[in-house]
């Protein structure tokens, strides 16, 4: 009989940013969630920017809503 052999699949990182008003932002992760990508209770809660903002395009009065999901990937198959 010939071995059994268990191949893990490799895992990457892929991480989401939604920036924007956050009724914008809840917004599109409702409509995530519809498509059943990510849970909602997955996103952090809304984090404010400082006054000064930060190296993204924060503007004021928006929030960053943050996912950090793994993706899983076959070495032999196209990507």
């Amino acid at each position: 009989m010939p071995p059994l052999t268990c191949e893990l699949p490799h895992h990457r990182r892929l991480r989401h940013c939604i920036i924007g008003l956050p009724e914008d932002a809840q917004m599109a992760i409702d409509r995530l969630h519809l498509l059943r990508y990510a849970e909602r209770f997955e996103w952090t809660h809304a984090l404010d920017f400082p006054p000064h903002g930060i190296v993204l395009d924060g503007r004021p009065g928006e929030v960053l809503r943050y996912l950090h999901r793994e993706i899983r990937s076959n070495p032999g198959a196209n990507e």
